[in-house]
């Protein structure tokens, strides 16, 4: 029987300067990137970062480091991150 792997949490800080820098420490993936919404994922949680004209200028996913520009107009957790859906595990 196959062990499951468990996702290690990086530790995690959040760094909004001036509303219009923001630096993440923690991330293990990014989901979505467009102008008006950064997704990543943050200590096993979805976390949406919002705004206008957002930018990632710096991206290490492996050291756990997103830095992005743009006006952050706000913040929110979205849960634990979902499971796959049933097509994609049977298919996928």
């Amino acid at each position: 029987m196959e062990e499951e792997k468990k996702e290690v949490s990086k530790p995690s800080k959040i760094l909004i300067t001036n509303q219009n820098t923001l630096l993440l420490n923690g991330i293990s993936k990014v989901v979505t990137n467009t102008p008006t919404e950064i997704s990543v994922l943050l200590a096993g949680k979805n976390l949406s970062i919002l705004g206008e004209n957002l930018t990632i200028s710096k991206l290490d996913v492996e050291s756990g480091v997103l830095e992005a520009t743009g006006l952050v107009l706000g913040m929110k957790f979205l849960g634990h991150k979902q499971k796959e859906k049933l097509f994609k595990r049977i298919f996928g």
